[in-house]
């Protein structure tokens, strides 16, 4: 899970708490998510130590994959939400990332397209596609949170 995570731009470690999660699940820790990850991955070069994995849990929490409960003076505890939010959150990330394509896509156009109509084209024709994903991608996220 941690390949997959790196391959939508999150950390790693983001894939292994997940996978962590699911795969054990219960209600953990900052602490005892590090120790049991430390203990899966016992070579230093794998961040499994309370920062790093503090900041995974942010970044999880924030994309709706875990929820937190807790407070800060009993100290927070964690667990995995539905799979369903996984995937929208997954989609949700595919549809940002496809924004940013057309925003360079947009200058581009805007840029050095202005003399060459074939390329000119080819860029209408990519930011075309690329809003239809993101509509469609949009849309089935929608039904995705409507439905879970």
């Amino acid at each position: 899970m941690g390949e997959t995570y790196e391959s939508y731009g999150y950390p790693s470690y983001c894939g292994w708490i997940e996978g962590l999660l699911l795969l054990e699940p219960d209600v953990w820790s900052q602490r005892k998510i590090s120790g049991r990850l430390r203990e899966l991955f016992p070579d230093s070069k794998y961040p499994t130590s309370i920062t790093s994995v503090n900041r995974a849990l942010k970044i999880l929490e924030d994309y709706g994959v875990i929820e937190k409960a807790g407070s800060r003076k009993t100290g927070y505890m964690y667990q995995s939400l539905s799979s369903s939010g996984v995937i929208a959150t997954m989609l949700e990330r595919f549809v940002a990332v496809n924004e940013q394509f057309i925003d360079k896509l947009e200058a581009l156009s805007a840029g050095g397209g202005k003399t060459d109509s074939e390329l000119r084209r080819a860029i209408s024709y990519q930011i075309g596609m690329a809003k239809e994903w993101s509509r469609l991608i949009g849309e089935l996220v929608v039904s995705i949170n409507k439905n879970s």
